[in-house]
């Protein structure tokens, strides 16, 4: 009994005591929200580490801590160097790179975040139109800038037009044959953060973007899509209409054909979602079919521009390579990349209206 006594005393000791260590080791710390890059000349890059403050009132503010060095590691390294406490990357929520480093490349970037065991494969990345210590100094009500940013992009993963990507997808979309990677593209509009369109990769450089006005029809493209809206526009009778589709879910099929010898992909692409608004006279079963053939032919012709840009450019952001090899024992990446530049792709739309919301603000 006196054992399990002691025994008990000594173990509470011992938790208290490390618990009470660890408490302190963590008050002498900067915890790392966000880290961005921006391109300061030849071979000069500046990293911004922005680290939460929560004030006295339990308000939070930021503070950046800015550095040049030769190379990204170097960079954020020489953080430390002018920070009194250690900084640690284990909270990092979010990585940002200008558009300049984007478009030089960010192979040494994404293998400093990929090699660091303490950074976890759902950091979040985005490339910033600006610079991006102007935007990483921004403050912001509720959250730090990082913690902000992260959600913002989170938020429009999940119910906007973002393509879902992080750390871990971007890799894997740099790494398997047939396949390239797309990041957001973000810039400061006034105060606020605008999400700006999606940069699209060759490997890990940015060769070009998209517009937020595409972005729709891409993620259709890239993947299935919950509880969007589009907004579409016609003439009747000389007087300009309005169409507001809401709770819009897709979902698409790919059909590969003559893979080994002139390749074709038909791509089926079901949309799904309801009336919210029309601004014209009154939503009959006619002005329903009309809004689905209005949105079938919108989306077909902004698919069609898409795709054409992307063989124009030699890259596949909406994985059609995969698509093939994953249907073909033999699968040569050499010539497949000959045949996409001008292999023909089909993209059928089928809209579906289910429901009717709101017309002229009258709830039906």
């Amino acid at each position: 009994m006196k054992k399990k006594i002691i025994m008990t005393l000594l173990v509470f000791i011992v938790v208290s005591y490390f618990g009470r260590i660890e408490k302190e080791i963590i008050d002498e710390l900067e915890v790392a929200t966000a880290v961005g890059f921006d391109s300061k000349g030849k071979n000069k890059i500046e990293a911004t580490a922005v680290m939460p403050l929560i004030k006295p009132d339990k308000t939070i503010s930021n503070k950046t801590i800015s550095t040049v060095g030769n190379l990204s590691k170097e960079a954020l390294s020489n953080v430390n160097h002018k920070s009194h406490k250690p900084v640690v990357n284990g909270k990092l929520e979010v990585a940002l790179y200008s558009k300049k480093i984007a478009e030089l490349g960010m192979q040494d970037f994404i293998d400093t975040f990929h090699r660091d065991p303490s950074v976890g494969s759902r950091l979040l990345l985005t490339v910033v139109d600006g610079e991006v210590k102007e935007m990483l100094q921004k403050k912001f009500e509720e959250y730090d800038t990082g913690s902000y940013i992260q959600r913002q992009l989170n938020h429009n993963m999940k119910l906007g037009l973002i393509p879902t990507s992080n750390l871990h997808l971007f890799l894997s979309a740099y790494y398997t044959k047939g396949m390239d990677p797309v990041l957001p593209l973000i810039n400061l509009k006034g105060e606020e953060i605008n999400i700006k369109g999606l940069a699209l990769f060759k490997g890990t450089k940015m060769v070009d973007s998209i517009p937020y006005r595409n972005m729709f029809v891409f993620k259709a493209l890239h993947e299935n899509i919950k509880m969007a809206g589009y907004k579409l526009k016609t003439k009747e009778k000389g007087k300009t209409e309005y169409f507001s589709i809401q709770g819009i879910s897709t979902s698409k099929e790919f059909d590969v054909r003559n893979i080994h010898t002139a390749p074709e992909i038909i791509l089926h692409l079901k949309i799904k979602g309801y009336i919210r608004e029309y601004t014209g006279e009154g939503v009959t079963a006619k002005t329903v079919e009309k809004a689905e053939k209005l949105m079938e032919d919108k989306v077909n012709k902004e698919a069609e521009m898409l795709i054409k840009k992307f063989q124009r450019k030699s890259i596949d952001p909406l994985a059609f390579g995969e698509q093939a090899r994953s249907r073909t024992r033999h699968w040569d990446e050499k010539k497949w990349a000959q045949q996409y530049k001008n292999m023909k792709v089909n993209v059928k739309v089928d809209v579906m209206i289910t429901e009717i919301g709101v017309v002229d603000g009258l709830e039906l």
